[in-house]
């Protein structure tokens, strides 16, 4: 079942998105529809269960998800582990050589990478010479366990072909917050990643 918020002009977003409340600006001047999916589980080849929620940012030509999975278990949640989600996003979307940063994403660290279609890569028709295709991870619940692992119960991963402006500032004004009983512990001190 899909939920379907009405179309859009360039607006900030929130609401529910399973147990996460999802907020976000869209800086664009087109028409768009914001699509929040029914949930789904799963396991992963560790044997960990998860539960997978997925929103839908559409407009004509252009769409970004922001996928948001929820591990029964802390699980690595640090730049090599976001890397690894990344690069296989954007390799599975055609890429060969994406550029990859480290920025803070809702205050977390994450990585962003990107790529352009070349010629060679266009496949079906779906997309043009030079359009972009934007991926990104981070895990908002993220932050030292007790083992001294960067672990978190979820994460948030985003994939887009929207133009550079507007997924930029989406993910500049992304946030999610997560469930009271998955949030860091008050007394959790700041430690590096």
């Amino acid at each position: 079942m899909l939920f379907l918020v009405a179309p859009s002009w360039a607006a900030h977003e929130a609401g529910m998105v399973g147990p996460y409340n999802v907020s976000f600006d869209v800086n664009a001047t087109m028409q768009y529809s914001v699509i929040v999916e029914e949930p789904s589980s799963g396991i992963t080849s560790d044997g960990v269960n998860f539960d997978r929620y997925n929103l839908t940012v559409q407009s004509t030509d252009y769409f970004a998800w922001i996928v948001l999975t929820h591990y029964e278990k802390p699980m690595l949640a640090n730049i090599t582990a976001n890397e690894y989600i990344v690069l296989a996003a954007l390799q599975g979307s055609g890429a060969d050589e994406p550029n990859i940063y480290q920025p803070l994403i809702d205050g977390q660290p994450g990585i962003l990478g990107n790529f352009r279609f070349d010629r060679q890569y266009l496949g079906q028709g779906q997309y043009k010479e030079g359009d972009l295709v934007v991926a990104a991870s981070y895990s908002p619940d993220g932050y030292v366990r007790e083992d001294g692992q960067y672990r978190g119960k979820t994460n948030c991963r985003v994939i887009s072909t929207f133009p550079w402006e507007v997924i930029r500032d989406l993910l500049y004004t992304l946030h999610v917050e997560v469930p009271k009983d998955e949030q860091m512990p008050q007394n959790q001190s700041e430690l590096s990643v």
